[in-house]
């Protein structure tokens, strides 16, 4: 197996959509960085909306961060919202312009092709690999591996998965909040289930 060459592929996947993105942002009057930071606000939970979170999740410094932020809510994308129990920590939260076009990123035409011929055996396959991948590369370099929550070791849960509640600040979670990404995410040592929770 030449693993150079898989490096390759996927070196090249990523160039064409860096490519693709710039020319969104382009007509946005946008650049490519401002459109990564909408994606990740809206897939983060409310823990990781943050500019510290931002920030380490795109491999940028703060001023870099800073200065996207401060676009993005000049063009009315997101405001600041200062945390109920510390006032010193913001809150970045996409408006409805900011969804909205959020929602229109993750549905581009361009990237429904990509997986033109693919069938689901396929899909899962692939995502699968990539999954691993991106976990290996996290692993290697020291990094935070923002997944989701119904992944992590410390999300507890009832039997029936009516009930769920973070490990970490023993707030009760939404279940559609276990699918959002989160800052603090660590995968299980091992495969065992999630840890049971009564109700509140």
């Amino acid at each position: 197996m030449d693993k150079q060459k898989l490096f390759d592929l996927l070196e090249r996947v990523g160039t064409l959509l860096r490519t693709e993105e710039r020319k969104t942002a382009a007509v946005l009057n946008l650049h490519p960085a401002h459109l990564q930071v909408l994606r990740y606000l809206a897939q983060c939970n409310r823990y990781s909306n943050t500019p510290m979170a931002v920030s380490e999740y795109l491999g940028t410094t703060k001023g870099t961060t800073s200065q996207s932020l401060l676009v993005l809510q000049r063009h009315g994308y997101l405001q600041k919202e200062p945390d109920p129990k510390d006032r010193r920590v913001v809150h970045l939260v996409l408006t409805s312009k900011g969804q909205a076009l959020a929602q229109k990123l993750s549905s581009l035409p361009s990237k429904e092709s990509a997986f033109t011929g693919l069938n689901t055996t396929e899909l899962q396959t692939t995502q699968q690999v990539l999954e691993q991948l991106l976990r290996n590369l996290q692993k290697a370099n020291h990094h935070h591996t923002f997944g989701q929550c119904h992944t992590c070791q410390y999300l507890m849960t009832t039997n029936n998965n009516q009930l769920f509640r973070c490990g970490l600040t023993q707030e009760i979670l939404k279940e559609e909040e276990t699918f959002k990404i989160c800052q603090e995410h660590a995968y299980p040592a091992s495969s065992r289930k999630p840890e049971a929770v009564t109700a509140p």
